[in-house]
């Protein structure tokens, strides 16, 4: 795993590799996975399997729930963090490419999102398709949120086996 600021490990990934960026309001990790993008796109945008891939454990997600196709759909998941009780979460898709982009930006149930947006993008390279999973909050401007919560609430251990995770899911 390589680890560094802004802008570090910047260049091919290969299999098994990580790289890791880091900024003050983004945590993005990335990797190359020997799987054909539409497989691993198909899993993402499946909410039913973001807990089957999530490598922090904390996600379930109601079943009843349609895989996402566009730009403005929204789905909804429980979040429970080892120190608290579950919570409603409802995501709304703010960027949809098929194959290649998936974002959301987490809102608490009859509220707008704070800003924190999630985003998994993908791109054929060498030995696979390349995937990166980011965390950015760099639109989050509730500085009360900000004093008590730490973000991003997961570690680039838990993002990265969420790869793990998403390319056996991949291949079942």
């Amino acid at each position: 795993m390589h680890g560094g600021g802004e802008g570090a490990g910047t260049g091919d990934v290969g299999p098994g590799e990580v790289w890791v960026e880091r900024t003050p309001t983004v945590l993005r990790v990335a990797t190359t996975i020997p799987v054909p993008a539409a497989a691993l796109f198909e899993v993402i945008r499946d909410p039913l399997r973001h807990s089957e891939i999530d490598g922090s454990g904390t996600l379930s997600v109601p079943a009843g729930q349609l895989p996402i196709t566009a730009f403005g759909q929204r789905f909804v998941a429980q979040v429970r963090f080892p120190s608290g009780a579950a919570y409603p979460v409802v995501n709304h898709v703010v960027a949809f490419e098929l194959d290649r982009l998936l974002a959301w930006l987490p809102a608490n149930p009859d509220t707008p999102p704070l800003g924190i947006r999630w985003e998994w993008t993908f791109a054929e390279a060498a030995g696979g398709t390349a995937v990166s999973q980011a965390c950015d909050w760099s639109a989050v401007t509730d500085t009360a949120y900000l004093s008590r919560v730490r973000l991003p609430r997961v570690s680039v251990e838990q993002m990265s086996a969420s790869f793990v995770r998403l390319e056996r899911a991949a291949r079942s």
